[in-house]
């Protein structure tokens, strides 16, 4: 049996609450990044794999880390920042997908050099990885209702943040790229529960096979 980036997902999960509360929230990025990736002319299969992926190195992590409504100790912090190497081990060895792998790793590298797990700065990080960072805080900000925020924010709140974090976290080329595509994409704040046949046509108009990533 050949193993897909779809079935390993959903057997690696170790529950059926942490598997739901994962899924939405990864296929909503994969939708963004291939959107944004698109944009800036470097989406292919390994972005899109990379994308739904992103979160798989959380999936093995215990409820009461993922889901603690308090402040995560020191400890429980190292163990969720080490979900991005987990995730770059389980995607080579599992689909040998090695450059799928290195964008994973590289979706919580900060553009200033702050991030982890190898504190890359600005290009050194990979373009893809840059993306998929910038649409994983978007999606955590405005529709993830994990254990963020209590009140979760608009889409012109969170570019505001997306804006005021340029260059230091994001790239900020990508970051006005991304707030370009989603205005004159008009993206509705409840996009990815609603069937919008207006919006859907418009999201998936740039791509030749819009099967290609679904």
């Amino acid at each position: 049996m050949i193993r897909t980036p779809e079935s390993l997902f959903e057997n690696i999960a170790q529950d059926h609450e942490v598997l739901q509360l994962f899924k939405h929230h990864s296929l909503r990025v994969m939708y963004l990044s291939a959107m944004l990736a698109k944009e800036a002319g470097c989406y292919d299969d390994d972005l899109r794999v990379a994308a739904f992926l992103h979160d798989i190195g959380k999936i093995g992590i215990a409820k009461e880390i993922l889901l603690k409504p308090g402040k995560l100790n020191p400890i429980e912090r190292t163990i969720i920042e080490s979900h991005s190497h987990i995730g770059n081990l389980i995607i080579r060895k599992e689909l040998g997908k090695t450059r799928a792998a290195a964008f994973i790793r590289d979706h919580h590298e900060n553009w200033d050099g702050t991030g982890y797990p190898r504190r890359l700065v600005g290009e050194e990080i990979s373009i893809q990885g840059r993306i998929i960072r910038i649409c994983d805080s978007f999606d955590t900000m405005t529709y993830d209702e994990r254990n963020y925020k209590l009140t979760k924010m608009s889409h012109d709140e969170a570019f505001e943040e997306l804006t005021r974090c340029a260059w230091t976290q994001f790239d900020g080329n990508l970051v006005e790229m991304f707030i370009h595509l989603l205005t004159e994409l008009e993206l509705p704040e409840n996009w990815y529960d609603t069937y919008n046949i207006n919006f859907i046509e418009k999201m998936y108009k740039p791509f030749d096979t819009p099967s290609d990533f679904l």
